[in-house]
């Protein structure tokens, strides 16, 4: 029986679901961490910068983009499974600061290899009345795996209604309940178990799934005599590079604040909002909570309307939370649960939402998933950079200092994304993927020779 594109797009989206929690994971286990292993400021930047949050995910996202397109998109990510479960598997067990980078590293490679993936495959597996539906699927999945990392830690954590579990496992691996921290630390080695047995039961839903039917047609096409990343220049040069160029920038100027939040918000609001891990863990669980609930009631309605004028508004909202930060501040509980729901709520229908849909309709069948790892990986390596200068950063003035000072520079970025994104954002619903394609470079664009 042929599996329909919703169907396709679900299984696909546990991808996002497994991607989103390893970034999260290791934002929410990071104080334990850092106290286990006496972590330092330089380290807690390393493991930003190298992770599924940063470079690491750069460098599986470039990967991905061109296997995708030489291998097939279905296959590159159910196989990517097991290197995730790789990386997973090194980070629960981590017992030196090698280890932990290294889990985090190849962790955050199989991450980014699967995004320009399972991205294209939804894509290409969508009706062009339902791309934006599930593409906005694939975004609740993206969020439900923060939210529920961060449910679990918080119900593990010290002080958590399930920390005397905790407990009892640690002491079931020989450590004694009077080594507080590295008792502790079991809240996040739990929390990676967790999403390795999530990675085992989506590897076998995964090998089941039917390549698109766009993949189908097109793959004879394809000629493996030619380099695997031949195609990388093409993207630099007319007609794609304006294209390579807009999204790039729209996706970046987002990505440097929404990754940085990613990873730091945790931290940031135990240090400057005075909060403990627990209420902390909670709050942010919640905030991803909110996202799929206003993301999932999105997807219902976002092949109906003018997509620029639904990114410009949510887009806004950010805009409304950073300026509150650098107004009003995030010191007091109402204030910092007042731009949390904002943060939340701009999430629901971000500027990632649109990115994914867009880089893949944008370009034709050959380059396409290599286009959208290209481009992850430029703003993934650029917000890693970010990131690791904010914790310098953070680390040198102070919590409350570098988060005033930073506001100002996270709105500035919220702003340009809107400028660009409200100035070019193309008008694609409804149409498929090959009339899009021959709308912005010719008809006669499936006739190139890969060699020309």
């Amino acid at each position: 029986m042929s599996q329909s594109s919703l169907q396709k797009t679900l299984t696909a989206s546990t991808c996002n679901f497994l991607a989103a929690g390893a970034i999260v994971a290791g934002g929410s286990g990071l104080e334990l961490w850092e106290k286990y292993l006496g972590l330092s400021g330089g380290d807690l930047g390393w493991l930003n910068f190298l992770s599924a949050n940063g470079t690491g995910a750069a460098i599986g996202a470039f990967l991905g983009g061109f296997f995708a397109d030489r291998y097939g998109r279905s296959k590159v990510f159910t196989y990517n499974l097991l290197t995730y479960m790789a990386g997973i598997l090194l980070t629960m067990t981590a017992s030196t600061f090698a280890q932990l980078l290294l889990g985090f590293v190849i962790t955050g490679v199989a991450a980014g290899v699967s995004i320009p993936a399972s991205w294209t495959y939804i894509c290409e597996c969508s009706e062009p009345n339902t791309r934006g539906r599930n593409i906005a699927f694939s975004q609740v999945a993206w969020g439900l795996g923060p939210a529920f990392v961060l449910l679990f830690a918080f119900l593990f954590s010290p002080g958590g209604t399930l920390f005397s579990w905790v407990v009892e496992v640690a002491d079931w691996f020989g450590v004694r309940s009077n080594h507080t921290n590295a008792v502790n630390v079991y809240t996040s080695r739990i929390v990676f178990a967790l999403l390795y047995i999530d990675a085992v039961i989506a590897w076998f839903f995964m090998r089941r799934l039917e390549p698109s039917n766009e993949w189908l047609a097109n793959k004879a096409s394809i000629d493996k005599t030619q380099p695997l990343f031949f195609s990388f220049k093409k993207l630099f040069k007319a007609p794609y590079l304006q294209t390579v160029i807009i999204l790039t920038s729209m996706y970046l100027s987002w990505n440097l604040v929404a990754s940085t939040m990613g990873f730091f918000q945790n931290h940031i609001y135990q240090t400057v909002g005075n909060l403990s891990m627990l209420i902390t863990t909670r709050t942010l669980a919640d905030m991803w909570f909110l996202t799929c609930v206003i993301t999932f009631v999105g997807a219902f309605f976002i092949d109906r309307f003018n997509h620029r004028k639904l990114m410009a508004g949510f887009i806004d909202v950010g805009i409304l939370a950073w300026l509150m930060v650098g107004l009003v501040g995030i010191d007091s509980m109402g204030g910092l649960i007042f731009v949390t729901i904002l943060w939340g709520v701009q999430a629901g229908i971000s500027v990632q939402l649109f990115f994914a849909l867009w880089s893949v309709e944008l370009f034709p069948f050959r380059y396409r998933a290599a286009a959208v790892g290209v481009m992850v990986c430029m703003v993934r390596l650029l917000s890693a950079l970010g990131a690791s200068t904010f914790s310098e950063y953070f680390n040198s003035i102070g919590g409350e200092k570098a988060i005033s000072y930073g506001s100002w520079i996270m709105l500035a970025l919220l702003v340009i994304s809107a400028a660009i994104g409200i100035h070019y954002a193309p008008e694609t619903r409804g149409k498929t993927m090959s009339q899009i394609s021959d709308e912005r470079y010719g008809e006669d664009h499936t006739k190139e020779h890969y060699g020309e």
